[in-house]
């Protein structure tokens, strides 16, 4: 069974290994060229350490990150494309074209049972693009990681595409396209149909459990004196989930009512504007007595994507399962 599921898909095989074999070679190739263009500019000893403590003239440090800022970006968007490509490409054709063309009658007439045909294409079909897209994302991170700070990298571990594309969360997204894929090709029996739903299903699911997935792992509070700068409290290295202020009891004061105070302490009594320490000295008087932010620290990514990568394997394992029973139903 598995042998005849090979020889249906080996096209699809033949093809990931050609987009295996080029993509690593161009991302070794562009990876090399990048740390020689960072030799010669004498930038190797910044890609460490924070942009305002590197010693090299800004003029160089922003010509080369701009000079490497598309073909960094186009690495990234290969492994943020990846599982969407995965669900459409090899999820959704993998029994509707079965189902479109009748072909499924044959093998429901074989010796071998529905689900000992459907686990063999999923095998067949799944693991070789989980390969490639692990790979892919390791060499992309190694890419990544030869430009350090100089790069993407420096924007946080937390930003929309730097998350989407570490630890298992590919992994995770790309086993939840290729489960929905493969249930809307049973559903539909159409494998354009199927195709085209998964690929917006996906993008809609990616979006609505964004900030779900955020919400489940233990945050940290930090608080500041109600005159300290909140920027400090928004750096890079941590995903702000809620920021603002603290009353004398150290619960947040809703954000309305925050700026109303705010506003009153602008003002200075008589409606002349008040000065910059009348305004401070107002703060803590009208109950906004500190500040305060709710975050996740960049030592507990991997939980987050831990959690991302679960629900959306979860999410997978229920969908194959009605694929099986989808499949079960076909005559």
């Amino acid at each position: 069974m598995i042998w005849a599921s090979w020889r249906q898909q080996r096209l699809q095989l033949i093809t990931l290994l050609g987009l295996l074999v080029v993509g690593a070679a161009a991302i070794a190739l562009l990876r090399s060229n990048m740390v020689g263009a960072l030799a010669s500019a004498q930038l190797t000893n910044c890609v460490t350490l924070p942009l305002e403590q590197c010693a090299a003239p800004a003029g160089t440090v922003k010509s080369f990150a701009e000079t490497w800022a598309n073909p960094l970006d186009v690495g990234r968007m290969l492994i943020i494309c990846a599982p969407a490509l995965i669900g459409v490409f090899v999820g959704a054709p993998l029994f509707a074209r079965e189902l479109e063309q009748g072909t499924h009658v044959l093998a429901f007439t074989q010796s071998v049972s529905r689900t000992r045909w459907m686990a063999s294409k999923l095998l067949i079909a799944l693991v070789p693009a989980l390969v490639v897209l692990t790979v892919l994302q390791w060499l992309v991170s190694w890419w990544l990681s030869a430009a350090g700070t100089l790069g993407p990298l420096m924007n946080g571990p937390f930003t929309a595409v730097n998350f989407g594309i570490a630890h298992v969360s590919p992994a995770g997204y790309a086993l939840f396209a290729f489960a929905l894929g493969t249930f809307l090709g049973v559903v539909t029996r159409r494998t354009l149909v199927a195709m085209t739903a998964g690929l917006g299903a996906f993008v809609v699911m990616r979006f609505a459990l964004a900030g779900v997935v955020d919400r489940l792992v233990p945050a940290q509070r930090q608080e500041l004196p109600h005159d300290a700068d909140l920027t400090v409290l928004s750096r890079t290295d941590r995903l702000v989930l809620d920021e603002g202020w603290l009353d004398a009891a150290g619960q947040p004061v809703p954000d309305d009512r925050a700026s109303a105070l705010l506003q009153a302490c602008k003002s200075a009594p008589g409606g002349v504007p008040n000065t910059q320490e009348g305004f401070l000295a107002c703060l803590p008087q009208s109950g906004l007595v500190k500040k305060y932010s709710l975050f996740i620290p960049e030592s507990q990514a991997w939980q987050v994507h831990l959690v991302d990568a679960t629900i959306f394997t979860a999410l997978a394992l229920v969908l194959l399962a009605g694929t099986a029973w989808a499949l079960r139903r076909q005559s």
